[in-house]
């Protein structure tokens, strides 16, 4: 009879503790899907660029995207009214705005960190696939901006302009 009660015991423990494992490790998951996360493109620069020259292009770059046209192409493309749960497309818009971030940094390349303007979208972890969506489609816009077609990846031909909806 002692023998049974000891099992018994044991095999409760064995049980609560693989139940506090799991559950321990889905506390831990939800806690950082609820994190702010930050989602973003780097467009490397020259290393020989000065900082104040790369914060007057990233101010450059930011105030070109923040207009309504850019905003609200990614968020038709994108499907951000749905997917940020918003009850109009002006307020993705003006959720996109808010999110939106252009920050001068660095970015690590074959050949060493070089300066560079990182572009993208912050929110919250559990929507960093979005996140990256978005801030994918905003590098496109960028790039138009800065004389490189998307499509190839390529500077754009002499005497060919990018399509009006870049700027």
């Amino acid at each position: 009879m002692r023998m049974q009660r000891w099992m018994l015991w044991a095999v409760s423990g064995v049980v609560g503790l693989v139940a506090l494992f799991f559950g321990a490790r889905f506390a831990k998951s939800e806690y950082h899907l609820r994190q702010p996360a930050k989602i973003w493109v780097p467009v490397a620069l020259r290393a020989d660029l000065s900082i104040a020259d790369q914060k007057m292009l990233a101010g450059q770059i930011e105030e070109k995207l923040r207009t309504d046209e850019i905003l609200r192409a990614v968020v038709v493309d994108v499907g951000l009214q749905q997917k940020f749960k918003q009850a109009s497309e002006d307020a993705a818009v003006k959720d996109l705005n808010r999110r939106l971030f252009v920050k001068v940094g660095s970015a690590d390349t074959p050949t060493g960190s070089v300066p560079s303007i990182n572009i993208g979208v912050s929110g919250i972890g559990r929507e960093g696939e979005v996140l990256g969506e978005a801030s994918v489609r905003i590098i496109r816009d960028v790039w138009r901006m800065i004389g490189i077609d998307p499509d190839s990846g390529k500077p754009f031909e002499p005497g060919k302009t990018p399509p009006p909806a870049a700027f």
